[in-house]
């Protein structure tokens, strides 16, 4: 066989399909919303965004890759007809979020003590 008989595929192509399934992977990593944050008491959603922010903010500091942790999505309400955005986690960007609020409660204390503790399920 002769060296011209064999196809060389770039390595582009290869890292293509990889970033595919890691891409694909991060996605199916993000199952909670922002959304979620309204078990954990009365946080208004300016807090939230705030707190989201300053999360965002940490993974870049910290040199993170943020679309790993959250991704912005778009949901149709039915009832009222309107188009509102929101925010996809992983649980780590979720936690992130949590030891943002700025204020506290006893269901955010017992979080972020659980958290100290690395027990949050």
């Amino acid at each position: 066989m002769k060296a011209e008989d064999f196809t060389n595929y770039p390595i582009k192509t290869k890292l293509i399909y990889s970033t595919e399934f890691e891409d694909a992977f991060y996605d199916s990593m993000l199952v909670y919303s922002l959304f979620d944050l309204s078990g954990l008491g009365n946080i208004s959603e300016e807090n939230a965004l705030q707190a989201l922010q300053k999360s965002i903010e940490t993974c870049c500091l910290a040199g993170i890759n943020i679309n790993h942790h959250f991704k912005q999505v778009y949901i149709f309400d039915t009832s009222i007809h309107t188009l509102r955005a929101d925010w996809r986690l992983s649980r780590t960007g979720l936690n992130l979020i949590i030891i943002q609020v700025p204020f506290l409660n006893n269901k955010i204390a017992v979080w972020i003590w659980k958290l100290a503790e690395h027990k949050v399920v």
